[in-house]
């Protein structure tokens, strides 16, 4: 027993100290301060959705330089990670999230999530509207998923209050079928946080985090109740040198529901930029924890459709 507890949290420590490892270049640069349906899927469902994106794009999340720029603004994904940025995008511009999802072992699932966002003329609110897309489920049933309708409010940007800080509300609309889907109403409040790190000599953002706690209340498949679940989660961004490349690893915690066990999973993945406003993104998701697949590849497009206003 004592051997199989080993081999259960050994994954989980490597992960942490792979997390802490990432936090290493604060203390090297002297950085100032300057899946039932589950909450996962209402979160991640939404984007697979850093201060706000109007002018200079931050490091963090939008890695290409803007420097003579005469084309659209930066985008502001939210891919591959479960976790979200708290800024907004580019008012007035329908940027669009695409990929697909594939479970490498035991159900074998395959998702194609749609994430379209637009934020008001006020640079406060982000309008959001996702669905899960195509799914294709290891037992053979597919379909169409559900679709999830948000609203994000920006409370305070970084230059203010030293973070990015948001809240998010959304709504799980019913569109499954009964083989996909609870077939009922979801609800979900998120909180975001959001910063970059600068060096302290020369200002450059070397590390970007993002920070989400969730708490929702999920309709069960088959069975009659609901349940409510906790989410926490960090992800960090590194880019790397030359500007169009960017590492990504993430820790996320799931609070348990019914038949379901607490799961935990972290996230390793790399975006490039093709222009700042064209971001493609690939990642490797490991759960240390939970009755999921072990391991999930996933790849997507950050892009705009166009400016509505």
């Amino acid at each position: 027993m004592r051997l199989l507890d080993t081999i259960l949290e050994w994954p989980f420590a490597l992960s942490w100290w792979l997390c802490a490892a990432s936090l290493l270049p604060l203390a090297l640069t002297g950085l100032p301060a300057a899946r039932a349906q589950d909450l996962a899927s209402m979160s991640a469902g939404q984007k697979q959705g850093n201060g706000t994106q109007n002018g200079p794009p931050e490091a963090g999340k939008n890695p290409a330089s803007e420097k003579n720029q005469t084309g659209p603004p930066a985008v502001n994904p939210g891919r591959p990670t479960i976790t979200d940025p708290a800024s907004l995008t580019a008012p007035g511009w329908l940027e669009s999230e695409f990929g697909a999802q594939k479970d490498l072992d035991r159900d074998r699932n395959l998702g194609t999530p749609l994430l379209l966002k637009l934020t008001s003329g006020n640079n406060r609110l982000e309008y959001r509207l996702a669905t899960d897309g195509y799914v294709h489920l290891g037992s053979g049933t597919n379909g169409f998923g559900d679709t999830y309708a948000a609203l994000h409010y920006l409370f305070a940007p970084q230059e203010k209050a030293g973070y990015d800080l948001a809240g998010r509300i959304t709504l799980k609309i019913p569109t499954a079928s009964a083989s996909l889907g609870t077939g009922k109403f979801d609800y979900n409040l998120l909180f975001l946080a959001s910063r970059d790190f600068a060096h302290a000599k020369s200002g450059d953002v070397t590390l970007h985090g993002d920070f989400n706690v969730g708490i929702g209340s999920l309709s069960r498949q088959g069975f009659p109740g609901r349940d409510t679940q906790t989410l926490l989660s960090a992800s960090f961004t590194f880019p790397i040198k030359g500007g169009r490349w960017q590492y990504t690893n993430e820790l996320v915690y799931q609070s348990p529901i019914y038949g379901q066990r607490g799961e935990v999973t972290t996230m390793h993945g790399f975006s490039y930029a093709l222009h700042p406003y064209d971001v493609y993104d690939f990642a490797l998701q490991w759960q240390l924890h939970g009755d999921g697949a072990n391991f999930q590849i996933l790849f997507g497009r950050t892009f705009f459709f166009g400016r509505l206003f």
